[in-house]
């Protein structure tokens, strides 16, 4: 009886036991159930990250693979025209702005990041980010979401081209946006991660292939939107692209971005090039002679010529014909042999031959080198004739930039062209007639040649660029037609026609650089190559990776 009141300690006991191994238990599956839901985060996180990156990467290969292109307009990117990232509205601010969104996912119609729909979840929010001086947008340091995105047509759209888009299989990214890297891309122009805090923050972002630079169109050595002409940098543009996935479930997020730009390519050497295979594919002759100057930091012909540096060629056989017909630079052919053609890639006749000092000036073995076609004008001209004949009182006809179809002038007529970009169909002089830029400014000649076989001629005129810059006269052709051109005082011309038949004449001069896929010199024109144009043979490199950002969601 004195052990009474120990009665049923063994299932208070028991019960003790019971509640420890039950919170035991418990915190084994609450512990379990917290592995499980961070290995999910963690897993979801992965894969929503290497989907963002794999939205960069499919960005990447769209960009546009020629050397030197600063437009998102791609004609000759890789796997055809349906992977091309298409072109861009005009929208403020121009070039500077230019702005493609790649939709991917399951539903790619559903994706709309341009959209300030509320609740969306697509929405670029890191946009007011990168410094794109777009209306409605207010710029934002790195740590807050943006607000309200522009309104209006300020971007471009291509849908996902990689396989199984638009189906449950499709990569798990829902946009990417690629744009042009600005000073003050990165912070939204804060200053803090600028490019160069002198800049101002809407300047182009180039790449010499070491450094970034900002592109300032107030410096002399640069050209504005430009970043192929700086003089003596060569330099591509850098591009800006930043990648979002979602998964709608949790409405998780991760966004990446990352710079690429192509690796600059040393500057081409040939001032004068026929992009042909043939015999005579470059024929120079009657004592044609060339040589070379620089254009570069305010540089003339008569301050910066020199019997060196007139280098030409060809992907053929290289022909040259009479006693003063004379090269100041190298001849560039892919077999470097003199002789007969075939077989040769230099033929020489009448005692043409090399400008001293022949240690720089000689047959040198190069190539075959491959041009981008010019795009074909947007919008195409019309094919209507255009007679422009001299009016009364002998004064000059003002012809503003614009589309036009076959221009023709008449005898003795003075064509007064304002800066600015013609799309024509043809062009021909006649009759001692004259074309000059007034003021000197840059023109952009985009030729479509459409039912003609001469597209542009100026035999029977003179062709005036008295700016003294090559490059602010240049002539796109990208058909197999043929374009005539004359010399004269102040013809400063590049003309970029790699497949069509050049002819020229007039025993006079011509400064610049010339790119055809036959030319023909046999009136003895003296050619000055002008090494600050920026024509080159097409890149075909793989765009660079210059940085890459986990931007936290």
């Amino acid at each position: 009886m004195k052990h009474k009141k120990e009665r049923g300690i063994a299932l208070f006991m028991s019960l003790i036991i019971l509640l420890l191994l039950s919170a035991l238990a418990i915190t084994l599956v609450f512990m379990s159930n917290t592995d499980t839901a961070v290995n999910t985060n963690y897993k979801n996180g992965q894969v929503l990250y290497f989907g963002a990156k794999g939205g960069l990467e499919e960005a990447r290969t769209r960009l546009p693979q020629s050397a030197g292109v600063n437009s998102l307009i791609a004609p000759a990117c890789t796997g055809g025209a349906a992977s091309c990232l298409p072109a861009v509205p005009a929208i403020p601010n121009g070039a500077t702005t230019q702005i493609v969104y790649i939709l991917g996912g399951a539903n790619p119609a559903a994706v709309q990041p341009w959209s300030n729909t509320p609740g969306n979840i697509y929405k670029d929010d890191e946009l007011c980010h990168d410094g794109y001086p777009l209306p409605g947008l207010t710029l934002k340091s790195g740590d807050v979401h943006c607000g309200d995105l522009p309104g209006g047509n300020w971007h471009a759209v291509a849908n996902s081209v990689l396989p199984f888009a638009g189906t449950n299989a499709a990569m798990p990214y829902q946009w990417a946006r690629v744009g042009p890297k600005l000073n003050a891309s990165v912070d939204g122009g804060f200053g803090n991660f600028s490019v160069n805090k002198t800049k101002a923050g809407t300047f182009l972002v180039c790449w010499d292939g070491s450094n970034e630079f900002v592109l300032d169109p107030g410096d002399p050595t640069m050209v504005s939107n430009d970043c192929t002409k700086v003089t003596n940098r060569p330099a591509n543009p850098v591009y800006l692209i930043t990648a979002m996935s979602v998964n709608p479930q949790t409405q998780s997020r991760r966004v990446v971005q990352t710079e690429v730009a192509l690796a600059p390519t040393p500057p081409f050497p040939y001032g004068m090039f026929a992009t042909g295979t043939g015999c005579s594919a470059l024929q120079l002759g009657g004592g044609a002679t060339t040589d070379s100057y620089t254009s570069a930091s305010g540089g003339t012909y008569n301050t910066t010529k020199t019997n060196t540096g007139g280098d030409v060629g060809s992907n053929g056989n290289t022909y040259l014909n009479g006693s003063s017909t004379q090269i100041g630079g190298e001849i560039g052919v892919p077999v470097a042999t003199t002789g007969a053609c075939p077989g040769s890639g230099l033929t020489i006749s009448g005692g043409a031959g090399f400008l001293p000092p022949t240690s720089q000036n000689k047959l040198v073995a190069a190539g075959p080198f491959v041009f981008p076609t010019p795009p074909a004008p947007v919008p195409a001209p019309p094919t209507t004739n255009v007679q422009i004949n001299k009016p009364k009182g002998n004064k000059p006809v003002a012809l503003p930039p614009g589309s036009y179809g076959n221009i023709q002038t008449g005898a003795g007529v003075t064509v007064n062209l304002s800066p600015g970009t013609y799309n024509v169909n043809s062009l021909t002089l006649t009759g001692n007639s004259t074309i000059q830029v007034v003021p000197p400014g840059a023109v952009v000649f985009n030729v479509a040649g459409v039912g003609q076989t001469t597209v542009f001629d100026t035999e029977g005129g003179t062709l005036t660029n008295t700016s003294g810059l090559a490059s602010n006269f240049l002539i796109n052709y990208a058909g197999t037609g043929q374009i005539k051109l004359s010399g004269g005082t102040s013809t400063y011309v590049t003309v970029d026609a790699p497949n069509a038949a050049i002819e020229i004449k007039g025993g006079a001069d011509i400064y610049g650089a010339i790119i055809g896929n036959t030319i023909t010199n046999l009136g003895g024109v003296a050619f000055h190559y002008d090494k600050n144009t920026s024509l080159a043979p097409q890149s075909n490199a793989y765009y660079s990776q210059i940085a890459l950002r986990d931007i936290q969601y």
